[in-house]
């Protein structure tokens, strides 16, 4: 090891010590931009995680329609799909009787809205239905499901536009 001695001292005078390590100005610059960069991660974090939930929901949508489709021609008979208020699918058979039953989140927080329009989407012992649409809402982001009166479902993927 090497001693150093200041000025006035022994040994070589004037020589200054060498330095290792940042500056203030350079640690604050690299703090700053790892801030920059981490809150940008976060909101396409964000938006990610947004559009996987309501992409969720749609595929879970469209499966429990289908299926109550499908069980209208199995049972040969009419089955109705209303939307609960705690954001679920509901297939009902003609006495009222909850067949099936589908969330369509595991946090339904995540999603902004559910409509379903008419109120009552009806699937005949033919695999006809009447026509309508399922609305899902997820900030500028939404899904609508479309099922036409052949039975037919269709995903249409948009967004919203706003002021």
């Amino acid at each position: 090891m090497r001693k150093w001695a200041g000025p006035g001292g022994s040994g070589r005078e004037g020589r200054r010590r060498p330095t290792s390590g940042f500056t203030l100005v350079e640690l604050l610059i690299a703090l700053t931009l790892a801030a920059l960069l981490a809150a940008l991660g976060v909101r396409g974090y964000r938006t990610w995680r947004d559009s996987v939930a309501l992409e969720a929901a749609g595929r879970a949508a469209h499966g429990h329609l289908a299926l109550a489709r499908t069980r209208a021609l199995a049972r040969r008979q009419t089955l109705r799909v209303r939307l609960t208020q705690g954001g679920a699918l509901e297939t009902y058979d003609p006495a009222g009787r909850v067949v099936d039953r589908t969330w369509l989140s595991g946090d339904v927080s995540r999603l902004d809205s559910l409509r379903l329009r008419p109120r009552t989407l009806r699937f005949n012992a033919r695999g006809q239905a009447a026509p309508g649409s399922l609305y899902l809402y997820r900030g500028p982001r939404a899904i609508r499901l479309v099922c036409n009166f052949v039975g037919r479902i269709r995903t249409v993927r948009f967004r919203l536009v706003g002021p």
